[in-house]
């Protein structure tokens, strides 16, 4: 059996396996992705077994240059080639698989970046959240990557939106503190919860790794970065925040978390204990999210509490507007960046209101799309192209800047 018709079959067994979960639920995207993927092996495939990737002039385990070097490699040799650059971790020879990606792809970028994943969390998916570690050593820099929900059980814990009460991590004294925090007990409950065998936590596991595989494969000096999308954006900022509180991973800057389409994560306690730690620069968040995407204003959030709104969002807000036409008549409009200050009581509990999910709903039909990761990524990357016109400093930042001028020049905390 050749390469071509296992590839094909793998595909069409993984496209039998999606089936299985929840139409309603998966984006039209991710089946498109299985087409594209046959695309991709219909381009790297040439007839007669053999492919379009040119030989390359020295071979794996030689000195010399292959004599025959100009020709295309045939299906065996591109699988030994490919299988040692993997088994040897030399994986940068495998750069020119960014030519079968579309310019500025999730994919192609992938496969351009320095980072590496060197551990991927996926054994128990019906139970666990899945989670993988990439490491970029150029960058000096550990990356944990939280997926968004696909499972029945990932969807139980997004919607478990009750309030949770937990033991507050900020040992620190700050206007405000409180001994307890209270957050998502979906989201808290992924993380926290222990284990019946060994009485561990998610969280205990993830730490460790990244500490981990930061000092093996960079040393003392790394810094660490968070992502996550839709429920793994609200795995992220807990798993930021706490991270924060834990001197092994800010020694060399700010635990920096960068949420994509993420819902309401906590409480007004947790978000007092969070903007303790930006202010002592031990953390950093940016939340990207899309222009009436419901699940970034979830759960519904009218209930009064002694301090205005019952959640809160933390960081710096980035919101993500689509292009000029029927959506949107105004036309071309760059990104909003504000800081999710502390507010009085009416003015937290106004902007609940405004951030209604009732008032920030989609037409039903495009739920799924304005929700979608590729449609974040497509606005993301317009967002670049407009602000090269824009005139809003803010725009022009990088988080740190941003940081600086939003949230460290206003006021000075002292970090006791």
């Amino acid at each position: 059996m050749n390469l071509t018709k296992k590839v094909s079959q793998y595909i069409e067994r993984t496209k039998e396996d999606h089936a299985l979960y929840n139409k309603v639920i998966i984006p039209t995207e991710d089946y498109e992705t299985f087409t594209a993927a046959e695309n991709v092996g219909n381009v790297l495939f040439g007839k007669d077994g053999e492919t379009n990737v040119k030989m390359p002039v020295v071979m794996d385990n030689t000195d010399a240059a292959t004599v025959d070097s100009g020709r295309n490699m045939s299906e065996k040799e591109l699988l030994d080639f490919m299988t040692n650059c993997i088994e040897s971790r030399n994986d940068e020879r495998l750069g020119f698989m960014k030519d079968f990606f579309k310019d500025d792809s999730i994919s192609q970028v992938m496969v351009k970046s320095n980072a590496r994943v060197v551990w991927l969390q996926d054994w128990y998916p019906i139970k666990d959240c899945i989670y993988a570690i990439s490491v970029d050593r150029e960058k000096k820099r550990v990356l944990v990557v939280f997926r968004g929900a696909i499972t029945r059980p990932d969807w139980n814990h997004a919607f478990d939106a009750s309030l949770k009460k937990s033991h507050n991590p900020v040992k620190d004294s700050y206007e405000g503190r409180s001994n307890f925090i209270r957050v998502h007990r979906g989201f808290f409950t992924y993380l926290f919860r222990q284990r019946k065998d060994t009485s561990t936590r998610k969280y205990d596991e993830i730490a460790n790794k990244v500490f981990e595989y930061g000092t093996k494969m960079i040393g003392d000096d790394f810094t660490v970065c968070v992502n996550g999308y839709s429920l793994g954006g609200g795995l992220a900022t807990l798993f930021g925040f706490f991270a924060s509180t834990d001197e092994r991973f800010t020694r060399n800057g700010p635990v920096k978390i960068f949420s994509y389409g993420m819902p309401y994560v906590a409480s007004y306690s947790f978000a007092d204990a969070f903007r303790h730690q930006e202010r002592c620069k031990k953390v950093q968040h940016a939340r990207f999210y899309n222009h009436n995407d419901i699940v970034a204003h979830l759960p519904f959030n009218v209930r009064v509490s002694r301090r205005g709104a019952t959640f809160v969002h933390v960081g710096v807000d980035v919101k993500l507007f689509p292009p000029a036409g029927v959506a949107s008549l105004c036309g071309s409009r760059p990104p909003h960046v504000r800081y999710n200050k502390k507010e009085p009581v009416l003015a937290s509990y106004m902007r609940a209101i405004k951030m209604n999910s009732l008032l920030n709903m989609p037409f039903p039909w495009q739920i799924k799309s304005k929700h979608a990761l590729p449609e974040l990524q497509k606005r993301l990357k317009r967002a670049v192209e407009i602000s090269e016109r824009t005139s809003n400093p803010v725009i022009h930042k990088t988080l740190d800047e941003v940081y600086e001028s939003l949230v460290y020049s206003p006021l000075e905390t002292k970090c006791v």
